[in-house]
């Protein structure tokens, strides 16, 4: 009986697990940004990165896909802030086919993967150095819902109230 009872809680603790991957909610041991992989990438060659941000664009190549990113900073899960401060743009590397319909532009990504290089692509008539991580975990944030705020005109001023008394009840 005391065998069954701590199975049936097992089960239980691992049903409460979320269903991110841990290095996507967790940070690596050494943070390296966009911006300092697009200066230093040799120094950061194959070392573990997270980032997430906003999609921009879709590549399907003939043996991979290439995600567009607009870096943002990452809440304390993983999520990137919509709010946030943009740290720079890089390449998500999904190997294989990967359905540009699944990567909605504007949708919020979170990948973790090696950094793998860095590739110059024109943004206008700009030569922008992309950091390309290839991804090993990703996931993609579900869209937020916009907040619709109501306004009472008639507060704080209800009938029965006089006009230039607040009613506090």
């Amino acid at each position: 009986m005391r065998r069954l009872l701590l199975f049936a809680l097992a089960l239980l603790l691992e049903g409460c697990a979320g269903p991110l991957p841990r290095s996507i909610t967790q940070p690596p041991p050494v943070a390296v940004s966009v911006r300092q992989a697009q200066k230093e990438v040799m120094r950061d060659l194959s070392r573990e990165v997270r980032w997430g941000g906003e999609i921009i664009e879709v590549w399907n190549r003939s043996d991979h896909t290439d995600v567009l990113v607009l870096g943002r900073e990452l809440k304390r899960g993983g999520e990137p802030r919509e709010e946030g401060e943009v740290d720079g743009r890089f390449i998500a590397r999904f190997g294989g086919f990967m359905d540009p319909a699944r990567f909605p532009k504007g949708r919020m990504l979170t990948v973790s993967g090696p950094l793998i290089g860095v590739e110059t692509h024109p943004v206008g008539d700009y030569p922008y150095r992309y950091p390309v991580v290839q991804v090993t975990a990703w996931h993609l944030w579900p869209q937020s819902e916009p907040r619709s705020y109501y306004h009472d005109p008639w507060w704080p001023y209800y009938p029965g109230c006089l006009w230039r008394y607040p009613c506090w009840w």
